[in-house]
């Protein structure tokens, strides 16, 4: 019995965080109520109280869960030691982290409530948003050979950036986004950044 209960108690909870995140992504954080939530998941606002006490606490959850998703969409975008086609792994990491536009619309939705209204959900964004841009330049870092502290924090950050602004355009129009082009002058730069690091000719 107890463990029919944790079952419906993880069950329920992962329902709610399903429908949050497609109402967010369909709708943005500021005009999903909770009341649109408990519709949406089939359940009494009573229940969703009984798991979230607030709606800040439910966004907290679902900001995890989307960093969560992104950081295993570039582990396994980008393996740590690959010899493959580089361009390839960059092309196709860009655009599983990109095409899902509910992916899209949610770090858009995120972005938007971090800045302009919620300060502590900017500074949870922060810390997810710091460590992924770590983690970004660790993969770079490996699958380049790029060793040097400042070019890595610099390469995290402009990558980052280059994947925010790509979003953005994706969304606005998806024809305007060549990935293969676009990782290819990624691959280029990287490549460059490594050589001048070891001293050889790029």
């Amino acid at each position: 019995m107890k463990n029919n209960a944790v079952t419906k108690k993880v069950s329920t909870r992962e329902k709610i965080l399903a429908v949050t995140r497609n109402l967010i992504a369909e709708k943005g954080v500021k005009q999903t109520t909770l009341a649109d939530i408990s519709h949406a998941a089939g359940i009494s606002q009573g229940t969703l109280f009984y798991y979230y006490k607030s709606k800040d606490e439910l966004i907290y959850d679902i900001l995890e869960q989307h960093f969560s998703h992104l950081t295993d969409s570039i582990i396994a975008g980008i393996p740590r030691h690959s010899n493959g086609d580089k361009v390839k792994l960059l092309q196709r990491t860009l655009e599983k982290l990109i095409k899902d536009q509910n992916t899209s619309r949610m770090n858009i939705y995120l972005f938007q409530e971090a800045i302009l209204s919620n300060e502590e959900m900017r500074d949870r964004f922060l810390v997810k948003y710091q460590t992924w841009r770590e983690l970004i330049a660790r993969q770079i870092s490996a699958l380049f050979a790029i060793s040097d502290p400042d070019n890595l924090a610099s390469l995290g950050g402009v990558i980052l950036a280059v994947i925010d602004g790509l979003t953005i355009q994706y969304l606005l129009d998806q024809n305007s986004v060549d990935f293969q082009k676009v990782a290819k002058v990624l691959a280029d730069m990287l490549a460059s950044v490594s050589a001048r690091e070891q001293g050889t000719e790029y």
